[in-house]
Order: structure tokens, then C-alpha cells, then sequence
């Protein structure tokens, strides 16, 4: 039993500080992305489309490794049981 709350309690911490660490590198690296592009509202609109996509693809990869760490851990939990 406390195995299996500490599965979860590590795995809430990894999601805690991968999640912050996803925070620190948009805040970091995406937020003050410039394109090297005139400016008017194309090249704002260029700039901003760049920083939400590479915001998504960072967060979508943050959901993937979460999936990943539950769905192993259920299943060798599973495998464990049987």
C-alpha cells in the first residue's frame, strides 16, 4: 500500500516540477522570441502565431510524458497484482 502511494506521490512531484520547468523555459525562451520580420501587423501576427505553437508543442510534450509515467506505472501495478 504505501509503495503504491508513493508511485503517486512521485509522479505528482515530477508533474509539479516538469510543469515549472516548461513555465521557466516559455518564460524564458519563448515569451521574448522576436522574428526577425518588419513590423507591422503581419510580422506581429508571424511572432505571435511562433511563441502559441511552440508553447503548444512544449505543453503537448508535457501531457505525453505524464501519460506515459501513469500508464507504465498502472500497468507494472497491474502486472504486480496478478
Amino acid at each position: 500500500m504505501i509503495r503504491r502511494v508513493m508511485d503517486f506521490v512521485l509522479i505528482m512531484l515530477f508533474v509539479w516540477a516538469s510543469m515549472l520547468f516548461g513555465l521557466w523555459i516559455i518564460d524564458t525562451l519563448v515569451v521574448p522570441l522576436r522574428i526577425p520580420l518588419p513590423e507591422n501587423s503581419l510580422g506581429d501576427l508571424l511572432t505571435a502565431t511562433a511563441k502559441v505553437l511552440i508553447s503548444a508543442v512544449l505543453v503537448l510534450i508535457w501531457l505525453w510524458l505524464w501519460r506515459e509515467i501513469v500508464r507504465r506505472t498502472f500497468w507494472r501495478l497491474v502486472g504486480k497484482s496478478r
